[in-house]
């Protein structure tokens, strides 16, 4: 794989990617790691869709879950793909949207007995940037200082679930989406069958297919959607499987409007498919035992699949498919024992598919046998097939194996002891910040070591799909000239094409270094183009307590710790801009507190300090180049 000297990205050799990420200081330098960005770690970026074993692989993130137990903890959630032939060449194609949101296509370049996916087409949609003020977020999402506050913030719009659908009956296939906080949306194909094109919305709330009349009330979360017409009346009709919480359902909402203007209403809600204890439901419909029917196929938060077989008779409301069995590898499903067969028992029974934990599931005739096949989108962001070698009335499935990309994966260099945000959770398409060598990149030219630190963009790969150029906005309000104070999360305002490196990576790491009346000297070389708002902050924060806390007693014996504490934050600002050629950044400053409590650093206990360096890339284009940069007494 070559790309253009001026694209060049760093694929470091192992010899230079495995060193300490504490260096020593070096030069005199305060900041505990190479200035010249020497030290860093290999790791796999999946703009691509593919990771270092080359599997087909999408962004891992945690969400808030329910487990078993009764606790709200983190929980990775899976990729969701999607089966079909998005460019009408007769070959299925695999759609696969992880949980961060980002939709690519990995079409088939192989024949229809021996698929071949390359690497990934990234799509133009971001569907899970959710401001604090979003109508369609209920409440406390929209009081922000329960936002700012709460993690799950991030989550509302995140673990998307996906089903590919000839909606609007135009031979092109549309995109319905379900996501964390309980919506489903709509996204129409504004291509053609040959090239699709899932375009942004531009507010994403008017993608919202209403499941009830009230948006701000949700019946469920973490939807799952599949689009089918169950009840035969020529409108397709749509299926959720949620949740988090125990005793989950899959439902069937009767449309009771048209195809191209589908209406739901939650009057006309009914539960086809009890869970019984099974959770994180994600629904698919196949015919599995040839009987002209359509029965489930349905996904679990252990990772098994349990099927659900539908009657000849003609479905009316009230009607539900009975739970027949788990499936196994390479022979027959597992029935529970009984005259009623119940999920929670029939999962204890050894020998089961199973994908290892929740997991998310589409099918489609890989091989061109004329048997449906399963893809699964897995927790740890890879999608895995199981090919049917049974027959149309008696399927039989293999073992689970990771699927393969006809790519080379994407290396980055983390440079030890920063961390680095290049915008991947805002939308930035194929942003990336990397340690480069002059080998790699011949526009690099290191002024110091061997390696400086690049931030900038990959190009797309795109040939089918149009590229993306539209990249997520700021929120309104969002204040620029304090952006580098966002040191939890900069997700929250900032634009996509906003950057960031922090030293250290890890606040209770190192100690404030700085002392009062003491001068000091930054410096740092840079050069690049399409950089805008270049800031360097130094600051430090610390802390005194005048006297120890104490317990303090309130009403109905409730007990608070009072603290008798002094604070305070000084941070010297530094704006940079540079040219195509390298330049010196550099300025003396010296740090004074106005509480002369606090004045002494040496006696107040410091709480942290943190360089930061940010900026903002031209989308797509931009790119700045960082060395030498050195924080020393003067």
């Amino acid at each position: 794989m070559r790309f253009p000297p001026k694209i060049l990205f760093a694929v470091i050799p192992a010899i230079l990617s495995t060193a300490s990420a504490q260096s020593p200081p070096a030069s005199g330098s305060i900041i505990p790691a190479s200035p010249g960005f020497e030290a860093g770690t290999n790791v796999s970026s999946l703009w691509y869709g593919a990771d270092a074993s080359g599997a087909i692989a999408g962004e891992v993130r945690p969400l808030p879950v329910l487990g078993q137990d009764g606790v709200i903890r983190g929980t990775p959630m899976p990729v969701s793909p999607a089966v079909s032939d998005l460019n009408a060449d007769g070959l299925p194609d695999i759609a696969v949207m992880d949980v961060l949101g980002y939709l690519k296509v990995f079409f088939n370049s192989g024949t229809k007995e021996a698929p071949k996916f390359t690497r990934a087409e990234l799509s133009t949609l971001f569907l899970t940037r959710t401001s604090a003020n979003d109508p369609a977020l209920p409440l406390p999402l929209r009081d922000v200082e329960w936002w700012v506050a709460n993690p799950i913030r991030d989550a509302a719009r995140r673990g998307p679930r996906i089903f590919l659908s000839d909606q609007l009956g135009s031979t092109r296939k549309d995109l319905i989406v379900g996501n964390y906080s309980g919506e489903i949306l709509f996204i129409p194909n504004s291509g053609s069958a040959s090239a699709p094109d899932f375009k942004q919305p531009p507010e994403v709330a008017r993608a919202i297919i209403p499941t009830m009349k009230d948006s701000q009330k949700k019946w469920g979360n973490v939807f799952a959607p599949a689009v089918w017409d169950w009840n035969r009346d020529g409108r397709s009709d749509l299926l959720v499987g949620e949740g988090s919480y125990s005793a989950n359902s899959i439902h069937l909402l009767i449309n009771q409007g048209s195809n191209d203007r589908p209406v739901f209403d939650e009057n006309n809600r009914n539960v086809l498919a009890y869970g019984m204890g099974l959770e994180q439901l994600s629904p698919c419909v196949v015919d599995y035992n040839g009987d002209g029917f359509p029965d489930l196929l349905v996904t679990e938060r252990s990772g098994k699949v349990a099927l659900y077989l539908s009657s000849p008779k003609p479905w009316k409301p009230g009607d539900t498919l009975t739970f027949d069995s788990f499936l196994r590898p390479g022979g027959a499903a597992a029935t529970a024992t009984g005259s009623a067969p119940d999920p929670m028992t029939a999962a204890t029974a050894s020998g089961l598919l199973s994908l290892g934990g929740i997991a998310t599931i589409a099918a489609g005739d890989l091989n061109g046998d004329g048997l449906f096949d399963l893809v699964f989108g897995k927790s740890n962001g890879r999608v895995a097939f199981a090919l049917n070698s049974g027959s149309k009335t008696q399927p039989k499935f293999a073992d689970p194996v990771d699927l393969k990309c006809e790519t080379k994966p994407l290396q980055l260099v983390t440079p030890a002891g920063w961390e680095c945000d290049s915008g991947l959770t805002r939308g930035n398409f194929y942003g990336f910040i990397s340690l480069v060598g002059a080998a790699e990149d011949p526009e690099a030219k290191p002024v110091e070591g061997a390696r400086c630190l690049k931030a900038g963009y990959f190009p797309s790969p795109n040939k089918i799909m149009p590229a993306p150029k539209l990249f997520p906005p700021a929120f309104a309000g969002w204040d620029r000239a304090n952006a580098w104070r966002m040191h939890y999360d900069t997700t929250f305002g900032s634009p996509a094409n906003f950057f960031r490196i922090r030293f250290p990576d890890n606040w209770s790491q190192y100690k404030v270094p700085l002392k009062t009346k003491k001068t000091y000297v930054f410096s740092m070389r840079v050069k690049g183009s399409g950089v805008t708002d270049g800031i360097v902050a130094i600051s430090c924060w610390v802390e005194k307590d005048l006297s120890e806390a104490k317990l303090v007693r309130g009403d109905r014996g409730s007990v608070a710790l009072e603290r008798n504490r002094r604070e305070e934050r000084k941070t010297e600002v530094i704006k940079f801009s540079p040219g195509v050629q390298w330049s010196e950044i550099k300025k003396e400053f010296s740090i004074k507190f106005d509480d002369k409590e606090l004045d002494d650093i040496t006696q107040v206990d410091p709480r942290w300090w943190g360089l930061f360096i940010t900026f903002d890339l031209a989308p797509g284009a931009g790119v700045l180049y960082v060395d030498d940069v050195r924080l020393t007494e003067k």
